[in-house]
């Protein structure tokens, strides 16, 4: 009796163990990039500066200007928010090969988890622009406590408002509202998929760039980071996004 106990015992046991095992390579098989960017420290990129890592064979010159295009966009980051409180992991994937190992797109993919971000930097992606507009995202989500507390019209805004690529956001905005006679519905814009690559997602990022930038120029820094406490306190956005609006306007006049 004693010895079928353990015996059935350890197949037991062996069974869990292979199930565990099953189910952690049925999430790698599915979720392959992600684990390869979260492990990348592992990996034979070469890390070039902190939380920077590229490929091994990449020359001094372009690493070099990794290097650059990071500094210069920490440095937007600053300048929007006051200071730098993020330090998301960004992997430049040059080469096709490499790339299929990070990311889906060859422009800049980004992965959010409780503890960092990792940001996949493709070869139509290499410059400043998407680095910061990548790190405009990884620094709101790390002083939210809920990151969904913002609508996406206004973290894509926001980004595309710091990545500076969107420069005829006001000829947009006037042609879409009819020189502001009829208001933008930004519960159109409330969605991830209407900022992925499909014919109107440019037109969708200059209309949130315009609002966020024209929201901006009136609150500066002040009134941003006045809109994350609040939003870290419970209040609601639309309310918060207004009053501070109001506020700002009238200390302007």
């Amino acid at each position: 009796m004693t010895l079928r106990r353990s015996k059935r015992i350890k197949i037991i046991g062996f069974s869990t163990i292979l199930g565990f095992v099953l189910i952690l390579l049925l999430l790698y098989l599915i979720y392959a990039k992600q684990t390869h960017a979260v492990l990348v420290k592992f990996s034979n990129m070469k890390q070039i500066d902190h939380n920077v890592y590229v490929e091994p064979d990449i020359n001094e010159s372009e690493q070099a200007e990794v290097s650059h295009f990071v500094q210069t966009s920490a440095e937007k980051i600053k300048s929007l928010f006051g200071q730098k409180e993020s330090s998301p992991v960004l992997i430049y994937a040059k080469s096709n090969e490499t790339l299929e190992n990070y990311a889906d797109s060859d422009i800049g993919q980004t992965y959010y988890y409780p503890w960092n971000s990792y940001i996949v930097i493709g070869p139509r992606g290499y410059n400043e622009n998407v680095i910061a507009h990548e790190f405009t995202h990884a620094e709101l989500r790390k002083r939210l406590k809920n990151s969904s507390m913002v609508p996406i019209w206004f973290d894509e805004g926001l980004a595309a408002m710091v990545d500076g690529r969107f420069t005829e956001y006001e000829k947009t905005w006037s042609i879409q509202t009819n020189g502001g006679k009829e208001p933008v519905d930004f519960n159109l814009l409330d969605s991830h998929s209407a900022f992925q690559a499909n014919a109107t997602s440019t037109m969708n990022y200059e209309l949130a760039c315009y609002e966020v930038s024209r929201w901006y120029g009136i609150v500066g820094t002040p009134g941003l980071l006045q809109l994350i406490d609040s939003l870290n306190e419970g209040e609601d956005f639309s309310a918060v996004y207004k009053g501070i609006e109001s506020d700002g306007a009238e200390n302007t006049k």
